[in-house]
């Protein structure tokens, strides 16, 4: 015999017959004619098929109907629960509804309906064609197919006045199609029957438990064709997603206006309108610009957090987090968290309809969506939360897309499942660290190296063992975005902890990364990934700064070329398009060009003598400052203002850099959160410090306040090995120092350093608690000071903090060097020279 039909719908069939109406092995054998010994097999699948007749089939239903269930196979809580049918009740029923659901089970024609039931395939499709169809009399239908008859007689049967009679006035209609549905129906069979009843028992619980107690006739049709169809197309589709929980969190801060920092305010405003303007952010109005205050104005980035139940099978389900941040709509953002991590390109066709079913608060709403173009896969969803039934019916019509794939062997299961759980994790993982990084988060277990690197590992890993078909592309873009923008922070790190070495071997791994994509066997525009290219070219910046090897750097006509900001900031702005995986402004973007702007202005702040060009730095300070707020980066913020400040003061501007210093000082210290220890603040503020310092040495002209705020400065850079802030603290009490022939070394240390942080050795650990090597050789100079019996003033000891960080940059210079090539760093020069950082004309 013929295998024939699906046979694990058969096979679920028998076991509702063994489990629910108490037939035995020795019934279903005998009835079907088959021996038991191969009955025995194919339950516990040990073989494949059975080999079983339709009459077969229709015999071991008229057997059933006519026989007593056994006692002893029945579930103990079904003999007990006298409002479960029993199954002697069930046996009645399918004496009524015939063999008709057996025999489609194993693939045969129903024996008696008319009307050829639709294929599982085909039934998701013409649903949505009936989901169009509004309440009509079955008369006013014309049929087209048999097929869409067939589901058509479904709904329109339960929307007809003869299904919905007078009887069920004054009680909800879900409530009264519950009870109807307890009658015989041939078109849903005797066991789809009691799913449909047990899935609309268990949703009208739910949603009374919400506050929804009454339903009306149409919010009752609605919600049992969505269950429908999804119980008739389920057992083709191995995946299973559910959205449990959406939450969303606005990024974007504004600043308060006060006169204390006015000026600085205004100049922010004016970056604010045009950075927005070129990004082309939605809602952004030319007429708005002189009525309202565009900082606090602009609509928000926000970032989408979706949570998914998602696995293989119902017993396999885990919560995953899909992220999406962007500057759109939230609705925007939450649709785009589904399609990103659930592997869609970024230019699919995404049609959504949404109906409100009745005029009440508590309606229920029903959502429909197209996904495609040529090829089009469609979702159903009925529920309260308007976002979660949206999301949800996209869901489902992936589902479809999903199932379709894996049916014509273009998708394998396991992998679209694994990397769809891997990216969940790492972007969350990513999106984590990141977080805590700008926040300085470095002592904490999801900063550290290891992690960092973990999350590179396990990103290039799964992106080289995806296939490198075209449908798994989306995939693999974003695990190499997760790849470059992990490694990137690794060298951010070695960067401002001062290993050159590591970072120098981290830049040649991105740059092959960066300039040979296809290595990974992702052919994409290079101008795709340029916020990612321009993150890392902005730690390029620093490092090169640090090496000093590059001559055209330090040559006023060479910099500005050999930086290229036009150029980059054109490539980011240029990559929002709908087709492109950047469709809108969000996180790597508004950081990507926060960075560009940043580093560039931090490259003329530090060698740069022409008054032109450090006015230029002060704005694009401010440039940098604005994109970071844009997406909640604060304490960033904070740093980029200082500096903006620090160089005002080399320009004299004391307005301008004692604003600065008010506002910076203001942000820092009200996104610090309490609970952390002195120390970690003052690094955090250390920044700061050195504005606030350098303001007082260079403007104020007291040396003795200046000469606390470095040691500040000194003591919070040392706590978190801030190299380059370790060297402008020490360089500056250099500076300081001339004039404080009067002033111990004991004195002015013990304003910074309590008896609890003590210079001693036993708290070098607790001073330095990372370990850095930079730090260790600061608390080595500040500990034989402290120690020392004669105790000298600060004027006496002046030249070892300008050796010490003439030392620290020539070191880098040295490590980065061909073998037996001797130069000095250019910046050691200068400091040598005591021309570094100085006021300009």
């Amino acid at each position: 015999m013929d295998k024939v039909g699906d046979q694990e719908k058969l096979r679920e069939m028998l076991l509702f017959f063994l489990e629910e109406m108490g037939a035995t092995q020795v019934e279903l054998s005998e009835g079907m004619g088959v021996s038991r010994p191969l009955v025995i097999d194919f339950l516990s699948k040990k073989k494949e098929y059975l080999p079983v007749s339709s009459e077969g089939l229709v015999k071991l239903c008229e057997n059933l109907k006519s026989h007593k269930p056994s006692k002893r196979k029945l579930k103990k809580d079904t003999q007990e629960d006298k409002s479960v049918i029993t199954a002697n009740e069930l046996r009645k029923e399918l004496g009524k509804i015939g063999a008709d659901e057996l025999l489609e089970s194993a693939g045969f024609l129903p024996d008696k309906n008319q009307s050829i039931r639709v294929t599982p395939e085909r039934f998701f499709h013409i649903g949505q064609i009936v989901a169009l169809l509004e309440l009509l009399e079955f008369e006013d239908l014309l049929p087209t197919t048999r097929e869409i008859l067939t589901i058509t007689s479904n709904k329109l049967t339960i929307a007809s006045t003869k299904f919905f009679d007078n009887s069920y006035q004054g009680e909800d209609a879900l409530k009264a199609l519950i009870k109807k549905l307890g009658e015989p129906h041939p078109t849903l069979g005797l066991k789809l029957k009691l799913e449909m009843i047990e899935k609309l028992e268990a949703a009208q619980k739910n949603l009374h438990n919400g506050g929804k107690t009454k339903f009306s006739r149409k919010e009752a049709i609605a919600l049992f064709l969505s269950i429908l169809i999804k119980q008739r197309t389920s057992h083709e589709n191995s995946l299973h997603a559910r959205i449990k929980k959406l939450e969303f969190q606005t990024l974007s801060r504004s600043i308060d206006y006060t006169d204390e920092y006015c000026d600085v305010y205004s100049l922010l405003e004016e970056i604010a309108f045009d950075a927005e303007y070129k990004l082309q952010t939605p809602g952004l109005s030319l007429q708005d610009s002189s009525q309202t205050r565009i900082l606090d104005s602009l609509q928000p980035v926000v970032m989408a957090i979706v949570t998914c139940n998602f696995g293989d099978n119902r017993d396999n389900r885990e919560p995953l987090e899909w992220i999406y941040t962007s500057s759109n709509t939230m609705v925007e953002n939450a649709i785009s968290a589904c399609t990103l991590n659930m592997g869609l390109k970024e230019d699919i066709l995404l049609t959504i309809s949404t109906n409100t079913l009745d005029s009440n608060i508590h309606s229920l709403v029903e959502t429909t969506v197209i996904l495609g173009d040529k090829q089009q896969y469609q979702g159903i969803w009925v529920d309260r939360d308007s976002m979660i039934v949206m999301l949800q019916a996209i869901v489902c019509a992936v589902k479809q897309w999903f199932a379709d794939q894996r049916q014509n062997n273009k998708i394998d299961n396991n992998i679209y499942i694994s990397a769809c759980r891997n990216l969940s994790e790492l972007r969350k993982r990513l999106t984590q660290v990141r977080k805590a990084f700008h926040n300085f988060q470095f002592l904490d277990e999801g900063c550290q190296l290891s992690e960092i690197k973990k999350i590179a590992e396990q990103a290039k890993k799964h992106l080289l063992d995806i296939p490198h078909e075209d449908i798994y592309f989306t995939y693999r873009l974003n695990f190499y975005r997760c790849y470059c923008l992990a490694k990137r922070l690794e060298l951010r790190l070695s960067i401002f902890q001062g290993n050159m070495i590591n970072a120098k071997y981290l830049i040649k791994e991105l740059r092959e990364a960066v300039e040979n994509i296809d290595i990974f066997q992702l052919y994409v525009d290079r101008n795709e990934i340029a916020p990612i290219e321009a993150l890392i070219r902005s730690e390029i910046y620093l490092y090169d700064l640090s090496c000093g090897h590059n001559p055209l750097f330090f040559a006023d006509n060479g910099r500005k070329n050999w930086l290229e900001l036009s150029e980059w900031k054109h490539k980011i702005r240029g990559i929002i398009n709908t087709n492109s995986c950047y469709k809108d402004a969000g996180l790597d973007v508004y950081e990507s060009l926060s960075e560009i702007h940043g580093n560039a202005a931090r490259m003329y702040f530090y060698v740069s003598e022409n008054r032109t060009t450090l006015e230029q730095a002060a704005n694009n300070f401010l440039k940098a400052a604005y994109y970071a707020l844009r997406i909640g980066l604060i304490q960033r913020v904070a740093r980029w203002i200082a500096l903006a400040g620090r160089v005002w003061v080399r320009l004299g501007d004391s307005k301008l850099s004692l604003q600065a210093l008010k506002l910076s000082d203001k942000l820092a210290k009200t996104d610090l959160t309490t609970g952390h220890c002195d120390n970690f603040s003052q690094a955090v503020i250390s920044e700061i410090s050195l504005l606030s310092g350098e303001y007082l040495l260079l403007i104020e002209h007291d040396n003795i306040a200046a000469l606390e705020k470095f040691i500040q400065a000194l003591k919070g850079s040392t706590y978190l090995g801030l190299n380059r802030r370790i060297c402008d603290a020490l360089f500056n009490i250099f500076r300081c120092s001339e004039t404080l022939s009067n002033l111990s070394i004991k004195e002015g240390l013990s304003r910074v350093f309590s008896e609890s942080d003590k210079l001693i050795e036993a708290n070098k650990k607790k001073l330095n608690p990372i370990s850095n090597h930079t730090s260790e050789k600061v608390l080595d100079l500040l500990c034989d000071l402290y120690s020392r019996e004669d105790n000298p003033t600060w004027f006496q000891v002046r030249e070892q903090f300008s050796t010490l960080a003439a030392e620290i940059w020539q070191k880098w210079h040295q490590d980065t060097s061909q073998p037996g090539v001797e130069t000095i760093h250019p910046i050691s020069e200068r400091i040598k020279n005591q021309t570094w950082l100085s006021q300009v004309d």
